[in-house]
């Protein structure tokens, strides 16, 4: 009673069951439910009921349920146990033994087939070897042999047989790997700014891409020297995101051992981790900003001239004295734009302590992309600041450097013009710094579940692309002109296409030796 409710539980029909069950835990999982949301949003997508029910069946969590586990485990079970049921029965019909001389039992079967030579028999018995060779059988066996008969035996395609055992063999690899994979495997992300390191990462709640508190520490440290975007250069795209990239470094035990560039669809593997490329964000500091050093006297100077002059023309009674204004405005002009473009620029990069200004270090106090509204650089709405410390004279104080010029001049103006510091420093150019959001996994079972995958492949090409096939031939002398040859046809599969074969070839046989 026992045993056959085993046999029961891990048999054929049962496996099958619990592949079903499998499919649709796994669609449900993948698609329907989603995995490892917190019970409010639950209630909020399904209901009060349903949250309940997907709660407490740990539908929320499908993969790492117990009960998934245990399908899996028994599906293993199912072919395990199904291999070695049919295991003996399937090696001895292919290495058993076998009777090799075809007998009068042999010449009542339905796979008999016969023909007439018109040879006498040991050239009939040369060009039946040939024939059969044609057919792939390599060794062909002469069972016995007299004046009257001769007896053969051919085989090949024994190594068919296994193509069943390899396949289950290779599903329970890839079952093994995927189990390792669903208990011990991590996933988890970690967002790293450029030019920054980790050696850790978030590990993701349970069933979903949602990171949580939980840190898990690598044996390496991860750095991002470089974040860039591709765009589509297409007319219909342009100006879309159609890449992010990342340049990273991977350093163990203080020592460089990789660099690659990650992208979405281009990960990269060390010591049984493998890094992806899944979100990036700007961190709201300045990347990089080109700055002009502007002499603010004369500026003001050159300002005051040209406020005069526009004054002048307002009030200009006839065209000649207005024309000669004009003529000074132009030159004005002329001297404001060399003013600008002929002014000293610097560069700032993040990370940098301090600017250098006419030979003087100014400190970097702080930056940001905006600072009016951070949250809105993720919108690509700037407002840039750079605050540095100048020290005049002894007296320290801070200036903001803008790039709003409406803004940056009236601030200047108040602290530090008005403090006695004469240059005006404007940001002309700027990029704002980004981070790299990294997927992090480490599956145990994925190099088992490839393996497992291989060996099924392998195992299907065997059993379907090889067959294991036996002749029985008898050649028996009817005259001194003549000889009859009987076939008897064993075939794994495909055995009315391979009788079809035979009888073509050997027709077309008789037919040659007719017509010679």
């Amino acid at each position: 009673m026992v045993k056959r409710i085993i046999l029961g539980l891990t048999g054929v029909k049962a496996g099958v069951f619990y592949l079903i069950l499998l499919a649709i835990l796994t669609v449900l999982g993948s698609t329907y439910i989603k995995q490892g949301a917190t019970y409010t949003e639950y209630v909020k997508l399904y209901g009060d009921f349903w949250a309940k029910i997907i709660w407490k069946t740990w539908l929320n969590t499908i993969f790492h349920s117990w009960y998934y586990q245990l399908l899996i485990f028994m599906v293993a079970i199912s072919v395990i146990i199904a291999t070695v049921d049919r295991f003996p029965k399937i090696f001895m019909q292919a290495y058993g033994k076998v009777h090799k001389k075809l007998n009068e039992k042999d010449l009542k079967s339905r796979n008999k087939l016969e023909f007439l030579i018109p040879l006498p028999l040991k050239f009939a018995l040369n060009n039946v070897i040939h024939l059969v060779h044609k057919l792939g059988f390599k060794q062909i066996e002469k069972v016995e042999e007299n004046d009257k008969e001769i007896y053969l035996f051919a085989e090949k395609g024994k190594f068919s047989r296994w193509g069943m055992f390899i396949t289950h063999i290779g599903i329970i690899v890839f079952l093994v790997g995927a189990f390792m994979g669903a208990q011990f495997g991590i996933r988890g992300q970690i967002e790293i700014p450029e030019g920054e390191s980790a050696d850790f990462f978030f590990k993701f709640r349970e069933g979903s891409l949602q990171a949580s508190n939980e840190v898990v520490k690598l044996p390496f440290t991860i750095r991002v020297n470089k974040f860039w975007l591709d765009y589509y250069n297409s007319d219909k795209f342009k100006g879309s995101v159609k890449s992010f990239n990342s340049e990273i470094e991977i350093w163990d035990k203080g020592k460089l051992v990789k660099k690659s560039v990650v992208q979405v669809n281009n990960p990269t593997d060390y010591g049984g981790y493998r890094i992806f490329q899944a979100s990036y964000g700007k961190t709201g500091d300045i990347k990089y900003a080109k700055i002009i050093i502007i002499d603010y006297e004369k500026m003001l100077d050159l300002m005051k001239k040209i406020n005069q002059v526009q004054s002048k023309i307002q009030k200009a009674k006839d065209n000649k004295e207005k024309e000669k204004l004009q003529k000074i405005m132009k030159n004005l002009e002329a001297q404001s734009v060399v003013l600008f473009s002929s002014a000293k620029r610097i560069e700032y990069f993040y990370g940098m302590p301090y600017i250098k200004v006419n030979g003087k270090k100014l400190k970097v106090i702080s930056q940001t992309m905006n600072y009016k509204n951070p949250m809105l650089v993720n919108q690509d709405i700037f407002d840039p600041v750079i605050v540095v410390q100048v020290d005049l004279n002894g007296k320290k104080f801070n200036l903001p450097i803008l790039a709003n010029p409406n803004i940056a001049i009236p601030a200047f103006n108040k602290f530090g013009y008005e403090k006695g510091y004469k240059y005006l420093m404007m940001i002309e150019e700027y990029k704002p710094r980004y981070f790299s959001g990294l997927q992090i996994t480490k599956m145990p079972g994925t190099y088992l579940i490839w393996l497992g995958t291989i060996i099924v492949v392998l195992g299907i090409m065997v059993a379907f692309y090889t067959v294991h096939r036996r002749l029985w031939i008898k050649i028996e002398k009817i005259d001194d002109k003549d000889s009859k040859v009987y076939i008897v046809v064993f075939s794994q599969k495909f055995l009315e296409s391979f009788k079809a074969t035979i009888k073509d070839r050997f027709e077309d046989l008789i037919e040659r030796i007719k017509g010679a």
